[in-house]
């Protein structure tokens, strides 16, 4: 069910005239085509093998120096906040509970160090947080 395309009869002189400037018209000879890809050649053949990007060195580069110092930051954090909180851990458990009372009593040998033997057990039982 395809019609047939419409024929448009056009005089003869404006036929020839549209035949004459088709075949005029030269797109691409070889010889062009040759030029051109010689000159591609020249062209290509002075730049370097591998072009590196300095932006992107740059960036791998403050990438990690972001990261390093995020990690320091973390680490001080946490060391520092370990420290305030822990420093009566003594056994080194991530709590301060008796255990490290009878190890401090254990490992005690100066006169004063009963004294802090009692001001730590005084801290681990007190109910509100704060010693009698």
């Amino acid at each position: 069910m395809n019609p047939e395309p419409e024929t448009i009869e056009l005089p003869g002189d404006i036929v020839e005239r549209l035949e004459r400037l088709d075949k005029s018209v030269s797109v691409l000879t070889p010889a062009v085509d040759r030029q051109v890809r010689e000159a591609a050649a020249v062209h290509f053949a002075q730049r370097p093998d591998r072009v590196r990007s300095t932006s992107r060195r740059w960036a791998v580069v403050g990438t990690l120096a972001a990261s390093l110092v995020a990690g320091v930051f973390l680490v001080r954090m946490q060391t520092g906040m370990e420290a305030t909180m822990l420093a009566n851990d003594i056994d080194g458990s991530g709590v301060v509970d008796i255990l490290d009372a009878f190890t401090l009593a254990r490992t005690a040998g100066a006169p004063g160090s009963q004294a802090e033997v009692d001001a730590l057990i005084a801290n681990i039982v007190a109910l509100n947080g704060n010693p009698p």
